[in-house]
């Protein structure tokens, strides 16, 4: 993992601002966002194939307009409307890979409102509760995807035929293709969550294939059967899989001695800061 100063926004060199509206002189300056991805896991028709970074537009007042619309979060449209507005390849943006949405949305917050964000957090040791200065560009991408060492280490080979790691899981030997999320993957009804079966609906997100079967229902009746071991084992080596950003940094206590590794947390003041 490297840091990500000059990662998460740069501003747009030689790229002509995107008009603001076809009949009027405003401009809305642009930025390139690199891609955790790096592109290399979107299918030749995608328009992020092998492409390592990703234009988007500065956020403006009208996409606070969609922030702020109660009736969007309900629905759970605000933030696919918000991409949809600032990325300026033409694609669905609910393909867009699960880490890449979150460096596009961690990039478009830093330019528009400052890389400084205060959130709220609770010191592990004298559990006093304050306001803590989270530093946007000191976020860094896990790229452990690419690390044929790592990868080599934990025994997951990449299929690139099939566009799927492929890992062997060590109680049962059963072989599983596993597929990166994407946001329409990701996104599930309320219903899907913190219910009974929260693990195997887990599970069945991302394994695409069972020693090389990749029907629904046979997918389905192995994860149902599947021992423990190899779900724990299966959950434990995802991180190393999914290229993304880490949202982890270190927090330094302003009422004790205590210094810790902590996850930004990503609350609604994120995009509405003070």
């Amino acid at each position: 993992m490297r840091n990500n100063q000059d990662r998460l926004g740069k501003a747009a060199q030689g790229a002509p601002p995107t008009p603001a509206s076809p009949n009027m002189g405003f401009v809305v300056p642009t930025e390139f966002v690199e891609l955790p991805s790096r592109g290399k896991f979107y299918s030749s028709e995608h328009p992020l194939h092998n492409q390592e970074t990703i234009e988007i537009k500065f956020m403006t007042a009208r996409e606070e307009d969609i922030l702020a619309s109660s009736t969007l979060f309900e629905k759970g449209l605000a933030i696919e409307r918000l991409l949809q507005n600032i990325v300026v390849p033409e694609l669905d943006t609910a393909t867009l890979l699960i880490g890449d949405r979150n460096a596009i949305m961690i990039a478009a917050r830093a330019s528009a409102y400052g890389n400084h964000y205060f959130a709220q957090v609770t010191c592990s040791e004298c559990l006093t509760k304050q306001e803590y200065d989270f530093d946007l560009n000191k976020i860094s991408y896990n790229l452990d995807c690419f690390n044929p060492e790592l990868l080599e280490e934990r025994k997951i080979i990449f299929n690139e035929e099939e566009g799927l790691f492929e890992y062997t899981l060590p109680k049962s030997g059963v072989k599983v293709g596993i597929s990166l999320l994407t946001g329409a993957e990701e996104t599930k009804p309320e219903s899907e969550k913190d219910d009974e079966s929260a693990v195997t609906k887990s599970l069945l997100r991302f394994i695409a294939s069972v020693n090389g079967n990749k029907e629904s229902e046979y997918i389905s009746q192995f994860v149902n059967s599947m021992l423990a071991w190899d779900s724990k084992e299966l959950r434990a080596v995802l991180p190393t899989i999914v290229p993304n950003i880490d949202l982890r940094q270190e927090f330094d206590c302003g009422y004790c001695a205590n210094k810790e590794t902590m996850e930004v947390p990503l609350t609604a003041a994120f995009f509405w800061p003070r």
